[in-house]
């Protein structure tokens, strides 16, 4: 699910690593800029950098917005299969009580497994391992219901069960595919070398005029390297700050059917 580099690595990393590169393009930029404005003996025409940053900041808004969007629709997966599974463990109920026993009873196995798979945290293979589980239960849940459908008697029972557990097995898939759906890793790139290539400017036209704030320029490279941090943990919701764990107590809240 997470195969590269930059999705291994944890964000405040990335986003401490961009901090300290942006202020060092920040230093790079006031350096040339004081060479420029000592080497010509003249007062140079100051550089433009407002269109530089506010490019910097569209792009900051977009991948932000693209973020919480992904992180919103994820949260709404997780309730929908809560939902789903509640509706699937009630309609087991339509059936006599040997059957209804056992529908039951794989339900509750099957939930497990559905908590497992969000509590395994960002291991990528635990996270594929406890899928599989869940498809083979829910195979199990399957071929019984339709094994059941073959008796006239279960009509009624079937009507509801088969919609149910189909609308359960499919919601999965769009779960799963969720969490893959990341921002590319393309824009993250260009967005860091955007942001250096502010910094070093911003150095750059302040050197041309012989002093730097140097309060302004720490607090501009802190704040892009804040929301680049925050981006990258509303893409990452199974590790950082912002995580499903309120969305996913409601499959766990689940388990309250068995008791």
């Amino acid at each position: 699910m997470e195969t590269n580099t930059l999705n291994q690595t944890e964000a405040w990393i990335i986003a401490l690593m961009l901090f300290a590169l942006m202020l060092i393009s920040s230093f790079a930029g006031k350096l040339l800029g004081n060479y420029i404005r000592t080497k010509k003996h003249s007062e140079e025409k100051l550089t433009e950098t407002s269109t530089l940053t506010a490019l910097l900041f569209f792009l900051l808004a977009f991948t932000f917005g693209m973020s919480s969007d992904r992180y919103d629709s994820r949260r709404k997966i997780v309730v929908e299969e809560a939902n789903d599974i509640g509706t699937a463990i009630l309609r087991s109920d339509l059936y006599p009580d040997s059957t209804r026993n056992l529908f039951r009873k794989d339900f509750e196995k099957y939930v497990e497994t559905r908590i497992s798979y969000y509590k395994i945290g960002a291991d990528v293979k635990g996270i594929l391992k406890a899928d599989s589980l869940s498809q083979a239960i829910s195979a199990k849940l399957w071929k019984r219901a339709t094994d059941l459908s073959k008796d006239p008697s279960n009509l009624a029972a079937t009507q509801q069960m088969i919609p149910a557990l189909n609308t359960m097995i499919d919601v999965t898939t769009s779960r799963l595919s969720g969490e893959k759906a990341k921002v590319p890793q393309s824009i993250l790139v260009m967005l860091f070398f955007l942001a250096m290539i502010s910094a070093f400017y911003n150095g750059y036209s302040e050197g041309l005029k012989g002093r730097i704030d140097w309060l302004v320029q720490i607090g501009f490279c802190l704040l892009v390297s804040l929301v680049i941090l925050f981006t990258l943990d509303l893409d990452r919701p199974r590790r950082g700050f912002v995580n499903l764990d309120g969305p996913n107590q409601t499959i766990i809240d689940l388990k309250k059917n068995f008791k």
